[in-house]
């Protein structure tokens, strides 16, 4: 691949985990608005249960709304991040950029806990290309080193 197609397509992987790390603090935020409303409703001197209950849903529904936005964009730096490294193991480079990306990604991932799930065509991706390193030696060593991380906090075997 061109080096200027690498460049855009990291740039994208980037911009892609950015906005969900976005969308993490807005379900951050959603998140601490529903525990307020809990805590509003056991404390409150008159019974608005209908109100807050309407509130909470909403609330829960924002939340599940923002987790599958976010989710989406983590699959979607994936599949950027994979692209890259596809490109690195078929050129055979040395210097590996998919790398950082990938360590990028599995590092937001592990912050998010277990609520992440993978895509399928991103889980096999992921061990297609896992299984090519791992035939590589000691060639590319980052890389899988990476590779393996991600399948880790992805939970992919």
């Amino acid at each position: 691949m061109d080096s200027t197609v690498i460049k855009i397509i990291y740039t994208n992987a980037f911009n892609d985990l950015e906005s969900a790390r976005n969308c993490q603090n807005s379900i951050s935020k959603k998140e601490m608005e529903l525990q307020m409303l809990d805590i509003n409703s056991r404390y409150s001197s008159y019974d608005n249960s209908y109100l807050n209950n309407l509130n909470k849903q909403s609330l829960k529904m924002e939340i599940m709304n923002l987790i599958n936005k976010r989710n989406n964009y983590i699959n979607s730096s994936i599949g950027y991040a994979l692209t890259i490294a596809e490109n690195e193991v078929q050129e055979n480079n040395t210097f590996s950029v998919a790398t950082i990306v990938i360590g990028s990604i599995s590092s937001f991932i592990s912050t998010v806990k277990n609520n992440f799930s993978i895509s399928a065509i991103n889980s096999v991706s992921l061990s297609i290309l896992s299984n090519k390193l791992l035939v590589s030696g000691f060639q590319m060593f980052q890389l899988k080193r990476s590779i393996e991380e991600l399948k880790s906090v992805c939970n992919v075997f």
